[in-house]
């Protein structure tokens, strides 16, 4: 299983309470219906969020896939912050909901809807090809959250992994390009390192590349592969603060930029609901 270094916001397991004299039980037994099923539905539509993306690539693009990109991030955004002001729970729970709204108005041709065994696996599919990107690139499992960044350039092969909504992913490709390889650090902690990727290891990050969702200039000596969750409250950080500057560097054609999918966040949904955690299945027992 995966160490995920993304916390998740304290989604709440629905429980059976004493109820006090005169109270109505079957109120209570309602509402934590109406809660977990807010819940299945998160997770639903945080998975079609990405499978949304994926359909705006193929069919629009890649400058409208960083204009959805930007925009779900910025409503995620915005709602993490009314979560932090208030402590409503309910936030965290509905904006992948809103998000996915915001898909299906802006792109009709990419209001995806699939069964939930279809989003179980799609969710499994990803965490399976995580685990072998992990394994053949010895990425430890303190560096597996999102946003993971893979800076990568194919001139000298130095490769470097940082995890975190921070600015290093810039410091990384700087040192890449130099050929410097280092350790980053951010008091005390470490967020990221660079190593000389092997032949085994190029030719796999080549295979990342193609199977991501690449914008930008392919033939840029640097590519920065982030491995994402629509529904990752730290990749909306990341996003609202530093994804401007990134993207300047991709419209430039000095960055090749590719997106991966790394379902983090949106497991504590799935994980939460009592219909999609059996699916799960011991993912959520990790």
């Amino acid at each position: 299983l995966i160490y995920f270094l993304a916390l998740k916001p304290p989604i709440k397991a629905v429980t059976t309470t004493s109820q006090s004299q005169g109270q109505s039980s079957s109120s209570s037994q309602s509402s934590a219906s109406a809660q977990a099923s807010l819940i299945t539905t998160a997770f639903e539509r945080g998975v079609e969020n990405w499978l949304g993306i994926e359909c705006i690539y193929n069919k629009y693009g890649g400058n409208a896939t960083l204009s959805a990109v930007d925009n779900i991030y910025t409503i995620a955004y915005n709602y993490i912050y009314d979560y932090e002001e208030t402590s409503n729970t309910t936030y965290l729970i509905v904006y992948p909901i809103v998000q996915y709204q915001y898909l299906a108005s802006h792109y009709s041709g990419c209001a995806v809807s699939e069964s939930d065994q279809d989003l179980v696996n799609a969710v499994m599919g990803a965490l399976s090809n995580i685990n072998t990107m992990a394994y053949t690139l010895n990425i430890p499992g303190n560096l597996l959250g999102t946003p993971l960044f893979i800076v990568f350039n194919k001139v000298n092969n130095v490769t470097y992994v940082l995890a975190g909504a921070s600015p290093y992913v810039f410091n990384a490709i700087n040192y890449a390009l130099r050929g410097n390889i280092t350790v980053l650090t951010y008091q005390g902690q470490e967020l990221g390192y660079g190593f000389r990727a092997n032949s085994t290891q190029v030719s796999f990050i080549h295979e990342f590349i193609t199977s991501g969702l690449g914008i930008g200039n392919p033939n840029a000596n640097i590519t920065v592969i982030e491995l994402l969750d629509p529904e990752c409250p730290y990749c909306a950080i990341f996003q609202v603060m530093y994804g401007r500057s990134l993207e300047a560097m991709v419209n430039s054609g000095y960055v090749y930029y590719v997106i991966q999918y790394f379902p983090t966040h949106v497991l504590g949904y799935g994980c939460s609901s009592p219909t999609i955690a059996p699916m799960l299945g011991s993912i959520c027992q990790g």
